[in-house]
């Protein structure tokens, strides 16, 4: 019961802060390239990353939205285990500024918008984590 009073609340904290005239900057130079930063996709980043995705670390609650084996929830949050991105192309690089500066007007079927680092406090090192985690679930469909 827990977990749906937090999916609750994180889903009207996303609804309500969406419905607002929210503007995100989108400058490539304000989202740091991933490639630049010779970032290496290690099994501790990608674990890191899971925690961050699941809620365990920095406050993260992309599960909450994406849900909990990130295959999403319809109408809410896109599947991210398949190779079919809404909003770009599932590459690292992308992933990374997606979180970073997240999803103001989101595409398709996808109602709610998603807030830059899903509205919590991370840091770029937890920014990069999460994204390859993210970008570990789909990566064998490529």
């Amino acid at each position: 019961m827990k977990r749906w009073t937090l999916a609750f609340v994180a889903l009207l904290a996303v609804l309500v802060l969406g419905a607002t005239d929210l503007r995100y900057a989108y400058s490539a130079a304000a989202v740091p390239s991933a490639a630049a930063a010779d970032t290496a996709l290690s099994p501790a980043m990608i674990a890191l990353g899971d925690s961050i995705f699941h809620g365990r670390v920095g406050g993260g609650i992309c599960f909450t939205c994406h849900g909990p084996t990130g295959k999403g929830m319809p109408g809410l949050a896109p599947d991210l285990t398949d190779a079919t991105w809404l909003h770009g192309d599932g590459s690292y690089d992308f992933i990374v500024k997606l979180v970073t500066v997240g999803v103001p007007k989101p595409r398709g079927v996808v109602a709610a918008p998603m807030l830059p680092k899903g509205g919590a406090k991370l840091s770029m090192a937890q920014v990069l984590a999460v994204s390859a985690f993210v970008y570990s679930l789909s990566d064998t469909v490529r």
